[in-house]
């Protein structure tokens, strides 16, 4: 077990009697945060320190900690945007990136879609400003953007775990809320992610309590379809319908915020999944780690090992990574209902102002 995972389990109450104190002390320093998140974001909702750009600025981030599904989100949104003309900008401050380098999310993004702008700055006000005079950006992207108050935006996009919505109703440390729910109300659009692992009555109790909360919001529900899974070197194995992988053994390993949602894509694929070595988010994988992964005497009886896109992206240097064997399961937002056309009137209504080369 992880620290990750311990820490999900006493804050879930999964974790015994022992844990109580535990949550107890957490919930102590939960009220402090809490304060001054309110305060910050009174301060914020004044317009103290608030910036305008030159162009139009799209947020996309969460309001838990923890993987949402965002990065996908962003890569769609981000070829939404070239389609239509415009020359986006992804700006994200570059959470666990070596020094002069991007971060995981950064570095998929880049490879999903060439040519596109990405700059990590821990100042995203200066990154932005880069963006626009130095490359050209007419539009930007703020990649995790909900907290970040200092630069305006023209539409705030928050994602929303559907299987895990509300970070156990607690701010951090208590729960995985980056700040009080109803900081919701400066959402113009609340995106419903991982909408088929959960069944239809708890999406309805979702969608109702998101409306309670930003009754102004317009509410994009999605799911995480497979797109391919290919070879670490590139070769394609399987398609979206994954027939050439149903019914395969498969060991899973990924340093990623919610190991248990990677888990169900396989499974979706008709994957049986026999074992998995989960690190923490951001893990920068060592010869070592590989090695362990791929010591088939260590592991129950297997064809496969797969990984994420984005732990994919980290691999390609090691030596001991076989190709052959590691396969990568590659994703894309799926909106349900008419979704996508709903982002892309949005869209167009946001950026009906913004320069097309």
């Amino acid at each position: 077990m992880t620290a990750a995972s311990l820490y999900r389990n006493i804050i879930e109450g999964k974790a015994g009697v022992w844990a109580f104190p535990v949550r107890a002390l957490l919930r102590v320093v939960e009220v402090f945060y809490r304060r001054a998140v309110v305060a910050r974001n009174r301060r914020f909702d004044g317009g103290a320190g608030v910036v305008s750009l030159p162009v139009p600025v799209i947020s996309v981030g969460n309001i838990t900690v923890g993987g949402t599904g965002k990065t996908p989100f962003v890569i769609a949104l981000v070829e939404r945007l070239s389609e239509i003309g415009l020359r986006p900008a992804v700006i994200a401050r570059g959470y666990k990136a070596a020094p002069g380098q991007p971060n995981d999310e950064q570095r998929l993004i880049q490879s999903r879609c060439p040519g596109v702008t990405c700059v990590c700055d821990p100042d995203r006000l200066r990154g932005a400003r880069l963006a626009i005079e130095n490359f050209g950006a007419n539009v930007i992207v703020l990649d995790d953007g909900f907290q970040h108050r200092r630069i305006a935006r023209d539409l705030d996009i928050v994602l929303i775990d559907a299987s895990c919505p509300f970070g156990f109703d607690h701010v951090l440390p208590r729960g995985l809320l980056r700040e009080p729910v109803e900081g919701l109300h400066r959402a113009d659009v609340v995106v419903l992610t991982r909408c088929d692992q959960v069944d239809q009555t708890d999406l309805s109790r979702v969608e109702s309590r998101v409306r309670e909360l930003c009754d102004q919001a317009t509410i994009l529900k999605c799911c995480h379809r497979v797109t391919y899974v290919d070879r670490l070197d590139g070769a394609r194995i399987d398609g979206a319908r994954g027939e050439k992988l149903a019914g395969k053994r498969a060991l899973l390993f990924a340093g990623i915020a919610r190991p248990e949602a990677f888990s169900a894509t396989v499974a979706s694929l008709g994957v049986e999944v026999v074992a998995s070595r989960w690190w923490p988010d951001h893990h920068r994988y060592r010869e070592c780690d590989i090695q362990h992964v791929l010591d088939k005497n260590r592991w129950p009886e297997h064809e496969f090992v797969m990984t994420t896109e984005k732990d994919a992206t980290k691999l390609a240097n090691l030596s001991s990574a076989d190709a052959e064997r590691v396969l990568v399961v590659k994703v894309a937002i799926d909106f349900l209902d008419d979704g996508g056309t709903m982002l892309g009137k949005i869209l167009g209504d946001t950026l009906g102002g913004a320069d097309a080369p």
